[in-house]
């Protein structure tokens, strides 16, 4: 299961900074299929890669699997992208 509450990313600081997402909320259940859609620079990517654990957000939580992703290090966040059944398929 995916839950993120709140997600906010912002890149830069002051007059500089760009919000790429602005409290994104949203609850993806196990074998449940989503597309992500919008216009260009609406926060797509930003929004993958934080789901993918190879970002994190500026504000909110995010969780995979009852795990609280924010809480992990590094070496963690490699482990669980690459835990079997995560990813792209293989077939």
């Amino acid at each position: 299961m995916i839950a993120a509450k709140e997600l906010s990313r912002v890149f830069g600081q002051g007059e500089n900074a760009v919000h790429a997402l602005r409290n994104v909320s949203l609850q993806i259940a196990e074998n449940e299929f989503v597309a992500v859609m919008g216009s260009s620079g609406s926060g797509k990517s930003t929004l993958m890669n934080i789901l993918g654990c190879l970002d994190t957000p500026s504000s909110g939580s995010y969780q995979l699997d009852n795990q609280l992703i924010g809480q992990l290090d590094d070496i963690s966040l490699s482990a669980m992208r690459n835990r079997p059944g995560r990813g792209a398929s293989t077939s």
